[in-house]
């Protein structure tokens, strides 16, 4: 989770240290090991460093190769070290004395710009040559490092975080024409690499980006989701085990080199348990712990709220390396610190974010560096196959869709005729399903639950009606599994920072998923879709894979999910007459109520009772909280331009 940063000026005037000291300055959270920088005349170049890896003892960066005239700055972990090594023939001591960045700067010497290819792991760094006058920037394959950057006609500017990017006077700060739409109409189709903000732009995940001193600016991407041919036509058993091997690699990689115990989000899912007992042999092995923190309810709540703290303790019973830790969000709401958070992320709030910031909190106060979650398993190694009975009846398979039914009755104890409901709505032909819904909402817009003006909306989507798609092209269908496998893997690669990992950034720590590791997604991409449910198991593989490290329940365990927020609704609606005012009053901006329908927010909000609640699933109440917390950032954004 180190930072780096940078200018190149097309004018051929000299970079003003100033202009990298006040970036440095703005990424100060995510250099707690210091900072420093390289002037290089037209270019210069800053890294904030925060020690996560044993190796990071020897970084010392920005790097200088003097015979090559190069400059690197990185943010990185790799996982191929010992590859590497012997690519560059290097001995294991010599290796050991090495950083990952060090490592960067001379894979760019064999490969050239071609050498994020040959690298695994996390990744984000920036490369001057002096001899060739072009800055080189990648991005790992999923994208779980990041990097923002602004082209103007004098300069081009790029940092971690968009916030480092205002600093520098050439770079706007204002939102984009179309941002509004990004915030209350999403749906597919944004151009990758996308932000919300005026003439600033992220590296996609998998994509080298090329800028010479005429401003020329070049992007080829150099990696794509794919199956990995070695995994492909394979029998069940194969399945099994790669699943097993390549996602434990996938979390020993992440701890194996941490200087202190890691940490994990826990929802004491199937994801996230997976993780937790994967990584237990590694921290063990290194005298550490894995640091959970699960977000559950009181130890002597008794109501019908569902979450995760029965899960949560199954696995504290079997998994001895687990430091547990448990968040019932006492004192914390949606409004907690809001405009903070704003201000150190530069980016919107979701509805559960103040959740997230007690769970990474919680995890950064016992020590932790490095930070997992189970985000991603879903659209990779475990798909729920929610459609598996669709696919299988349309593909005329009628055998395995008997024996399927009557397994999924058996595992979910659903009346057969609403499984029978279920699939025919799967099947029917896009046509009639517009025309149902025009029926069912009585020829409601697009946009129709959502908290936008009616007049905005129209104007984006150019006046289509009801039963019709959002911008940006239509969603896949249901029963084509693995299409939205890798609809769901594109847009992750495409897009700038996480929220998480935004927020994770804010506690010094740095986010990984395993699930988003190049090895899982081509292994994932080549699994046969008859494996994403057997015998009427959702999540087959990874119980079949997992079965001595998943807690014996798991095997009869349904397919919800637990939220993050379980009570969310009693939360919200104790807040109620505070948000009813700060909409009352945000409502008087003409401009707010230009993008924002505050009257439907209103209705929203008003739809449940607190004891109404879906065990934090409440769409109505996430939808009202969603567009209030948009509403809100616009008010601060504004404010806080005109102020600073």
């Amino acid at each position: 989770m180190s930072a780096i940063f940078g200018v190149l000026r097309f004018d051929g005037r000299v970079v003003a240290r100033q202009e990298l000291e006040r970036m440095a300055s703005s990424l100060a959270r995510r250099a707690p090991d210091g900072h420093r920088i390289a002037d290089e005349g037209v270019a210069g170049l800053g890294h904030g460093l925060m020690r996560v890896v044993v190796e990071d003892r020897y970084d010392a960066q920005p790097l200088r190769d003097a015979a090559s005239g190069i400059t690197l700055v990185a943010d990185v972990r790799l996982d191929n070290r010992e590859e590497l090594a012997d690519a560059f023939d290097l001995g294991r001591g010599e290796l050991a004395r090495l950083s990952d960045s060090a490592l960067v700067l001379r894979a760019y010497g064999r490969w050239g710009d071609d050498c994020a290819a040959h690298l695994l792991g996390d990744f984000a760094f920036a490369v001057w040559s002096a001899h060739s006058k072009k800055l080189m920037i990648a991005r790992d394959h999923m994208g779980q490092r990041y990097v923002h950057y602004y082209r103007g006609p004098e300069c081009f500017v790029f940092a971690t975080e968009i916030n480092a990017l205002w600093t520098h006077a050439a770079v706007p700060r204002a939102l984009r024409e179309g941002a509004m739409a990004q915030l209350l109409l999403p749906a597919p189709g944004v151009e990758p690499g996308s932000t919300l903000f005026e003439g600033i732009s992220a590296v996609p995940g998998g994509v080298v980006v090329t800028i010479d001193l005429n401003g020329t600016l070049r992007t080829r991407r150099y990696w794509e989701p794919a199956a990995d041919q070695l995994h492909e036509g394979r029998d069940e058993d194969y399945y099994v085990g790669a699943y097993r091997r390549v996602l434990g690699e996938a979390v020993e990689c992440r701890v194996r080199r941490a200087a202190t115990s890691p940490g994990l989000v826990f929802s004491g899912g199937f994801d996230s348990t997976a993780i937790a007992g994967l990584a237990g042999p590694v921290v063990s092995r290194r005298g550490q712990h894995l640091i959970a923190a699960a977000s559950v309810m009181p130890a002597d709540y008794r109501g019908s709220i569902r979450h995760a703290r029965r899960w949560v303790e199954m696995c504290a019973r079997d998994m001895p390396h687990l430091d547990v830790h448990y968040v019932t969000r006492d004192g914390s709401s949606v409004l907690s610190d809001l405009e903070r958070c704003f201000l150190e992320k530069g980016l919107p709030s979701g509805s559960n974010a103040f959740v997230l910031r007690e769970l990474l909190s919680t995890i950064a106060q016992r020590g932790a560096r490095v930070v997992m979650d189970g985000h991603g398993g879903d659209y990779t190694l475990d798909p729920r196959g929610q459609a598996a009975l669709a696919r299988l009846l349309l593909q005329g398979r009628v055998v395995r869709f008997a024996a399927e039914f009557r397994h999924h009755g058996r595992m979910t104890g659903e009346h057969p005729l609403s499984t029978l409901a279920a699939i025919a709505l799967q099947l029917a032909p896009e046509r009639m399903l517009a025309a149902a819904r025009r029926v069912r909402h009585r020829h409601m817009p697009p946009w129709g639950d959502r908290p936008v003006n009616a007049e905005f909306a129209r104007r984006v989507l150019g006046g289509r009606g009801a039963g019709g798609t959002l911008r940006g092209g239509r969603t896949r269908r249901s029963f084509d599994m693995r299409g939205r496998m890798l609809q769901a893997l594109r847009t992750v690669c495409s897009g700038a920072s996480s929220s998480i990992a935004s927020l994770a950034a804010t506690h010094r720590l740095e986010l990984t998923r395993p699930f988003h590791d190049k090895r899982v997604v081509e292994l994932a991409l080549a699994i046969p879709e008859d494996l994403y449910v057997k015998n009427g198991r959702s999540r087959y593989l990874a119980c079949a894979a997992l079965r001595d490290i998943y807690p014996r329940e798991f095997q009869s365990r349904s397919r919800l999910n637990d939220h993050a927020a379980p009570d969310f609704q009693r939360i919200v609606k104790s807040l109620e007459p505070q948000l009813l005012a700060e909409l009352s009053r945000m409502e008087q901006s003409r401009e707010l109520a230009s993008y924002f329908d505050f009257a439907k927010i209103r209705g929203l909000l008003a739809a449940r009772g607190a004891d109404d609640h879906n065990s934090g699933w409440e769409q109505d109440t996430q939808m009202a909280i969603s567009g209030f917390l948009a509403a809100r950032y616009i008010e601060w954004f504004h404010g806080w331009n005109r102020t600073s």
